[in-house]
């Protein structure tokens, strides 16, 4: 009896020996193939946040270079042509023209 419990502890303590050693190494595989790939990731959030910041940059510069006061000054500039700055206002007298109806 005693032979066959000491087979059974013999076992149990190799089994576990063995689970130990077969999950170091899969974690030491894991760990090999993670790290590179972390590394990459970082990589390309960086490169991410870069481009992110450029886009704002060129989108505001857009902004700025399209806004109605630099077109109208570049064509006074570039291509003589300015704006005549005279406005005329007309009123018009009549009963019959109404700006707002309401139709109830």
């Amino acid at each position: 009896m005693r032979i066959l419990d000491k087979k059974k502890h013999s076992i149990t303590s190799v089994l576990l020996i063995f689970s130990f050693v077969v999950f170091g190494v899969s974690q030491l595989v894991v760990n090999s193939i993670l790290t590179p790939l972390g590394t990459k990731l970082q990589s390309l959030n960086t490169e991410k946040e870069y481009l992110l910041e450029e886009n704002r940059s060129i989108s505001e510069d857009i902004a700025k270079s399209s806004s109605i006061k630099v077109v109208e000054k570049l064509s006074e500039k570039k291509l003589n042509i300015a704006q005549n700055r005279k406005q005329t206002v007309v009123y018009i007298e009549d009963k019959s023209l109404v700006a707002n109806t309401l139709n109830e």
